[in-house]
């Protein structure tokens, strides 16, 4: 597949109140400055803390919607033509949480549904993240083995 982005036009939201928080665990900082440490924000980009937060919330099912004025447009889905994996993985984490194969037609939809799971899972991330003693990589990376240990088999 060399170009399909069915995403290309359509807005990557993030909740208005986890915003700041977000910019702090990421090493692009949208108003400028020195690049952190990965050691203090392991996420290099937006978007990436974006995708685990949609990957815990389709793990715990549940969608939060949030209104448009409560929510931030970090991106379009323009960058995910970066990465045409995670194209992908949304249409099929679609059709699983939906049970509509067609619903890869109405790209829309798919992206309504990963900013409400994004929105459910932010939380999560953002707990794990602040939630232990270490640096924010090491807390991260520690509750995500405890949530997905190593060789154990999938809930």
């Amino acid at each position: 597949m060399s170009f399909y982005n069915p995403f290309q036009n359509l807005e990557l939201r993030i909740p208005e109140v986890y915003r700041d928080e977000i910019e702090r665990f990421c090493q692009t900082q949208p108003g400028g400055g020195s690049r952190p440490s990965p050691e203090d924000s392991p996420f290099e980009r937006q978007i990436d803390i974006w995708f685990l937060a949609v990957c815990l919330g389709a793990r715990s099912a549940k969608r939060t919607p949030v209104a448009r004025s409560q929510s931030h447009r970090f991106i379009t889905g323009e960058l995910l033509s970066r990465d045409p994996h995670r194209i992908e993985l949304l249409e099929l984490l679609a059709i699983s949480f939906t049970k509509d194969p067609w619903i890869i037609e109405r790209p829309s939809e798919i992206m309504n549904l990963a900013n409400d799971l994004a929105a459910t899972g932010l939380p999560q991330v953002l707990e794990m993240l602040n939630d232990g003693n270490a640096k924010p990589i090491w807390n991260l990376s520690d509750r995500l083995i405890e949530l997905f240990p190593l060789g154990a088999p999938s809930d």
